[in-house]
């Protein structure tokens, strides 16, 4: 499998500890790569970089970055690798999505307002 770097992985490493990190540096001869770990059940490797076989680790699909949770957790990523540019690029993403969101409940809201009594008002 070939990674490029940025690539989200999980996989485990030389002594058997599950991570979970993107990928920094590929060593294509050597089938390394260098993983940047944000997730290990061994704590001390979190926010480590670690060497990996490329054949020891599985590729993550990415996550759409128009959902507010996934937004909300890589927010919470770059604010612990102090990566204050992919911070604001972040946010104002969120940003755009919560806009997008209240006007989506504006418009739903105006939708509403021509209700009767006995129930929405159809066409026939």
């Amino acid at each position: 499998m070939k990674f490029e770097i940025g690539d989200w992985v999980q996989g485990k490493t030389v002594d058997g500890e599950f991570i979970h990190g993107y990928i920094e540096t590929v060593d294509a001869q050597q089938e390394i790569v260098r993983v940047r770990v944000v997730q290990s059940d061994h704590e001390e490797a979190v926010g480590r970089t670690v060497a990996v076989r490329s054949s020891w680790l599985k590729q993550l699909p990415a996550a759409p970055l128009q959902d507010r949770q996934n937004l909300e957790s890589l927010i919470d990523l770059a604010l612990s690798t102090w990566d204050e540019a992919w911070f604001d690029e972040l946010t104002g993403r969120l940003n755009n999505v919560s806009s997008e969101e209240e006007q989506g409940k504006q418009r739903a809201r105006l939708q509403g307002s021509f209700r009767n009594r006995l129930g929405l008002f159809e066409n026939k």
